[in-house]
């Protein structure tokens, strides 16, 4: 999965591969996998860039223009992150078996995810949000401002 504003960000930043990567405290080749799209970035690291450098996650997956939310949180919520998932499924009139098979993974996965045992995956959050037209930020309780 490719979010191509992470090198802008970076660049306009006027830093290295390398300097991210050690900030992160990851390898300079995960970092540069991410960046390039040859390797999907786990969400928290994600989260970690975006709080690096004060952008929204919309903004770096590309969903909006707007670099940054005027009640942004540095922190994933992931029990809220678990209630907005069970709302999003509910307000679209779907089931725990229906969206899974929407989002192409297993009923217990997601039963999972809406209830707080595991984080979503950025890959399935990112085809959720741009599916349904939510904000990332919203539905992991990063941006208290934003609509569902």
């Amino acid at each position: 999965m490719n979010f191509p504003r992470m090198k802008e960000i970076r660049e306009n930043a006027g830093l290295k591969q390398k300097d991210i990567a050690e900030a992160m405290n990851v390898s300079k080749g995960s970092y540069s996998m991410w960046e390039c799209g040859t390797d999907t970035i786990p969400l928290k690291r994600l989260n970690q860039f975006c709080n690096y450098f004060d952008v929204s996650i919309d903004y770096v997956v590309g969903f909006n223009d707007k670099k940054k939310y005027a009640n942004q949180k540095p922190d994933i919520k992931i029990k809220v992150t678990g209630e907005n998932l069970k709302k999003i499924r509910q307000k679209k009139g779907l089931t725990q078996v229906q969206i899974s098979n929407e989002l192409n993974i297993n009923q217990p996965t997601w039963n999972r995810y809406e209830n707080a045992k595991n984080l979503i995956l950025t890959t399935t959050l990112y085809e959720l949000a741009k599916k349904y037209h939510y904000s990332i930020d919203k539905i992991l309780g990063k941006d208290k401002d934003s609509e569902e």
